[in-house]
C-alpha cells in the first residue's frame, strides 16, 4: 500500500524545491533540465511545484538569490567575529572556499548561470549577486583603513573586485578539478598574498614573521 505524501509548510516545500532542484541542475544544466526532473527528483507532482513557483526560471532564481544571501550571511559572521579587519578578510576567504567543498553543486549551479547571461533575468541577478558581495567585502576593507591594517592609499573598489575575483577563482579551479593543486594550504597562501600586498609596509614584515613562527610551531 503506498504511503501518504507529506503535507509541508509551504516554505519546507519550497525549501525540498530549491534543494532538489540544485541537484537537478547540478547533475545536467539550466536549460536541459525540466520542471518534471525536479519533481521527480523531489517527490512530487508537477502541479505542486507550480503552486508555488511559477516556471523553471523562478525556480533558477530563487536558487541563486539564495546561495548568494547564505554567502553574505557567512561573511557577515566572520565580519563580526573578528574585530581586525585584515584577519576578517582572510577568514571570509578561507570560509569561502570552504563552503564550495561542502556544497559542490551549488557551485556547479552557479557556474551553470553565467553561461545564460543572454537572460535578461539572469544576468540582473547575477549583478544583484555579486554586488552584495562588494558590498560586504568594500564594509571590511573600509574598517582596515579606519583601523590602519589597510593602506589609505588604495582604492578600495578595485580592492573588492580583486579580492571577488578570488573567489571566482577559487570556484573555476575546483571545477577544473585541481583539487591536489588548489588545496586548503593554498587558498591561505593566497589569501596571504593578496592581504600583503594590501598592508602598510611596517604590517607586512610583522605579518609574515608571524606566518613564520606559526609554521615553525606546527612542525614542532
Amino acid at each position: 500500500m503506498a504511503q501518504p505524501r507529506t503535507r509541508l509548510p509551504a516554505d519546507e516545500r519550497r525549501t525540498q524545491i530549491l534543494k532538489s532542484a540544485v541537484s537537478v541542475f547540478a547533475r545536467s544544466n539550466y536549460r536541459a533540465a525540466t520542471v518534471a526532473d525536479v519533481a521527480a527528483e523531489a517527490g512530487i507532482s508537477e502541479a505542486l511545484i507550480y503552486k508555488l513557483f511559477p516556471s523553471k526560471k523562478a525556480i533558477f532564481l530563487e536558487i541563486l538569490r539564495h546561495m548568494s544571501e547564505r554567502i553574505v550571511s557567512a561573511w557577515q559572521d566572520e565580519q563580526e567575529r573578528e574585530e581586525d579587519a585584515v584577519r576578517a578578510l582572510r577568514n571570509m576567504g578561507i570560509e569561502y572556499y570552504n563552503r564550495m567543498i561542502r556544497h559542490p553543486d551549488e557551485l556547479r549551479v552557479q557556474f551553470q548561470a553565467i553561461s545564460e547571461v543572454s537572460d535578461k533575468a539572469i544576468a540582473a541577478q547575477l549583478r544583484r549577486d555579486h554586488q552584495s558581495y562588494m558590498r560586504s567585502i568594500t564594509a571590511v576593507l573600509k574598517r582596515g583603513i579606519r583601523q590602519g591594517t589597510i593602506r589609505r592609499d588604495l582604492d578600495v573598489t578595485t580592492l573588492a573586485f580583486l579580492f571577488n575575483g578570488a573567489g571566482i577563482l577559487m570556484n573555476m579551479m575546483r571545477l577544473l578539478a585541481f583539487d591536489r593543486e588548489f588545496t586548503a594550504a593554498r587558498t591561505s597562501v593566497l589569501m596571504d598574498h593578496l592581504l600583503d600586498s594590501i598592508r602598510p609596509v611596517a604590517s607586512v614584515s610583522k605579518a609574515r614573521a608571524r606566518r613564520r613562527a606559526a609554521t615553525k610551531g606546527a612542525k614542532r
